[in-house]
């Protein structure tokens, strides 16, 4: 093993360029996510910023899955969501082969003068049933902004809301790390993005223990993807001088995977990345990549306990996932959730 010192200036560095410090200063989590920090098909309303699966605070029987979109909404964008062949879903995998079990599909219609729009949410099974963009099995239709009640017991809700990612963007774009005890801003405080909140029984998702991720689609191709936090961000290649026709990058490749597929596509990656703040440590390396892919959100539904058995809204991911992406050579960025969060439907803190 190298000495602390090598290992933080190395941890440093391959973090930032992980993170792309010469672009333009918002990507986190899974926000811009694309070559060169841009939305991933060039449109901000398919880029997933973030997804949360927490144990409903109010109905332990319930689990809330919610999926944000349009980062900086209201500001790169008017917080509306794409309408026509687009569409957003959950994917549920309820037996650990990282193939989807169940899946909940939401469409938004053109939004009118005062952009609301009409919604619609279906329910059901299958592997990648919903690339044609079709609403099979609808089981409730609504508005933006309003509560939209599902038979048997769920609930949707869709709108611009406060964004609830919290970090220190800027110390970290300078290598400017914190020192215990300090406090520091979030750069995301007063941020907005388009969240989808989805509440339902959680017998509906086939079993307690379940793999969750989040993926948008548009003309018949899936055009982001998300489970955990940060796994395209940190592990997957930036090329930001891609030229026009080449070969799509590998992060436009990870958007466009299968999580059943990533530990053969890009468990490589994953494993060089590590390697620079393990070194040798060949079975931490291993065992690591094995956590962090396929890209799956592992819930326990039965635990109201957060990150790595679900992600509530105030988990701080950022100071769990360096801790371990760092071999603990950083543990914190000195940020504390800001936002306001409910304890009732739809959690979110309202828009800022």
């Amino acid at each position: 093993m190298k000495k602390f010192s090598t290992v933080l200036v190395y941890s440093f560095l391959a973090l930032a360029l992980a993170f792309g410090l010469v672009a333009m200063p918002a990507s986190a989590a899974d926000h811009l996510d694309a070559p060169g920090l841009t939305p991933p098909g060039g449109d901000t309303r398919l880029d997933i910023t973030d997804v949360y699966v927490f144990q409903s605070p109010t109905n332990p029987d319930n689990t809330v899955l919610i999926m944000n979109v349009n980062p900086l909404a209201g500001v790169l964008n008017d917080g509306t969501f794409r309408p026509g062949n687009a569409l957003y879903a959950f994917k549920i995998d309820n037996n650990g082969d990282a193939k989807e079990d169940v899946t909940f599909r939401i469409k938004f219609s053109r939004p009118d003068a005062s952009l609301v729009q009409r919604v619609t949410v279906a329910r059901d099974g299958g592997v990648d049933n919903d690339l044609d963009g079709a609403m099979r099995n609808p089981i409730a239709k609504g508005k933006t902004d309003q509560d939209i009640a599902i038979p048997g017991g769920g609930t949707l809700r869709a709108g611009v809301m406060d964004d609830p990612f919290f970090f220190d963007l800027d110390g970290f774009l300078a290598l400017d790390f914190c020192a215990t005890g300090e406090t520091r801003p979030n750069f995301f405080a007063r941020l907005n993005v388009s969240a989808i909140v989805l509440e339902v029984p959680s017998s509906w998702l086939g079993s307690n223990n379940i793999g969750v991720w989040a993926r948008t689609v548009a003309n018949g191709k899936q055009i982001d993807r998300m489970g955990r936090p940060a796994i395209n961000t940190v592990f997957i290649p930036n090329n930001p001088l891609e030229p026009t026709g080449t070969e799509p990058s590998m992060k436009n490749k990870f958007n466009a995977a299968r999580p059943r597929n990533d530990q053969k596509r890009f468990r490589a990656e994953v494993v060089d990345t590590l390697k620079i703040f393990y070194v040798d440590d060949d079975e931490t390396v291993n065992a690591l990549a094995d956590i962090l892919l396929p890209d799956v959100l592992t819930v326990d539904t039965s635990n109201p306990a957060g990150f790595l058995k679900g992600r509530g809204l105030a988990d701080d991911v950022i100071d769990a996932e360096y801790a371990l992406v760092t071999n603990g050579a950083v543990t914190t960025d000195c940020v504390s959730n800001d936002s306001d969060f409910s304890d009732s439907f739809p959690y979110l803190a309202p828009k800022n």
